[in-house]
């Protein structure tokens, strides 16, 4: 289901798979070495056929996100920001996309419960936004109007994944982690 980017090659297989699909798009590609966790998401023939990567939220003006729109301004998010994470790089291969958006999503959910994430600060193309909010029902809200970036209208938004885990009876696109059901610790 998924891959953790934990070695030079798998970098370059994220670094591949994210930067075809923003291409595709047409986006502006911007390489950051700062901390994260990446993961390779795979389907059910193992092939590597998206990324998303996490990482850790700063209220500092300057950290990227922020110079984009001012998320540390948001109460929600200034209250406890060690428990914010920022989303980058979701892409899913075009051939690929469909069900295994399922599977991104899963990760998500099961990275933000292994680390206890309250609110994520994201920003997402305006048709993705909507496939989270009425097709997978995902709890979010925008921040703010859309906004020109890289190549394309963004909305500034808020995920809220800890409403997401603790029911996820009410989420029935939500795969089992196959990892944790081996009792391996992926997620560091």
């Amino acid at each position: 289901m998924y891959l953790k980017v934990d070695s030079l090659a798998l970098l370059n297989s994220f670094n591949q798979i994210w930067m075809e699909c923003w291409l595709e798009k047409g986006y502006v590609l911007e390489n950051e070495n700062g901390a994260s966790d990446r993961y390779i998401i795979t389907d059910g023939n193992d092939q590597r056929v998206g990324t998303i990567e996490f990482k850790p939220y700063s209220l500092d003006q300057q950290h990227n996100i922020n110079t984009v729109f001012p998320f540390q301004e948001i109460e929600e998010i200034a209250i406890n920001p060690r428990s914010v994470i920022e989303i980058d790089k979701v892409a899913i291969l075009k051939q690929y996309r469909g069900k295994n958006l399922d599977r991104l999503l899963s990760v998500f959910v099961h990275y933000s419960e292994k680390h206890q994430i309250s609110h994520c600060v994201v920003l997402l193309e305006r048709m993705f936004y909507k496939a989270l909010r009425n097709v997978y029902k995902i709890p979010l809200q925008a921040a703010g109007e859309k906004i020109y970036y890289k190549g394309d209208y963004v909305i500034p938004a808020i995920i809220y994944p800890e409403k997401v885990y603790q029911n996820k009876q009410n989420y029935r696109w939500i795969l089992n982690d196959p990892q944790a059901q081996k009792r391996k610790l992926i997620f560091t």
